[in-house]
């Protein structure tokens, strides 16, 4: 996990290396999984005005400013996630807008056994052919990493 984190960190200096990162931890207090996702502003910007129809008001310095609801359509879009066999949504939690990156968090209710989890990751990708994504699943017996990239945009976890 560590490699990636460097590697993240890394790319934030050497942009316009595309890369994004996403974390999903299974919180047992909550009942549920923290979806966690971390990428450069003013890409994000680039792949949401490719899919919703922005009003120009609501962009600044390579940033959406507009109201949030629309990072968890984003990711719910382009972070799909399947526990035992059903899709679920993530329901937003907190946006952080800075100039660099955009970290969106967000939410999935989940009680009970686990017995296929299955990951699609493209963010970005519509819009950039080199598009890595990074993930990190985190439960209480497993830490797993996983690179998205090219035509390689789902795994099957559990």
């Amino acid at each position: 996990m560590l490699k990636f984190v460097f590697v993240f960190i890394v790319s934030l200096f050497l942009h316009p290396v595309h890369v994004s990162m996403s974390g999903m931890e299974y919180i047992q207090e909550e009942s549920g999984y923290r979806v966690t996702v971390r990428m450069y502003s003013d890409d994000l910007l680039l792949d949401l005005m490719s899919l919703y129809e922005l009003p120009s008001v609501h962009i600044k310095d390579h940033v959406y400013t507009g109201p949030d609801e629309i990072y968890g359509d984003y990711v719910n879009s382009r972070l799909k996630i399947m526990i035992n066999g059903k899709q679920k949504a993530a329901k937003l939690r907190s946006v952080e807008k800075l100039e660099i990156e955009t970290v969106i968090r967000l939410f999935i209710e989940h009680t009970g056994k686990v017995s296929s989890l299955d990951i699609s990751n493209t963010i970005l990708n519509d819009i950039y052919m080199d598009q890595v994504n990074l993930f990190i699943y985190k439960d209480k017996n497993n830490e797993l990493a996983y690179r998205f990239a090219g035509d390689y945009v789902s795994e099957k976890i559990k």
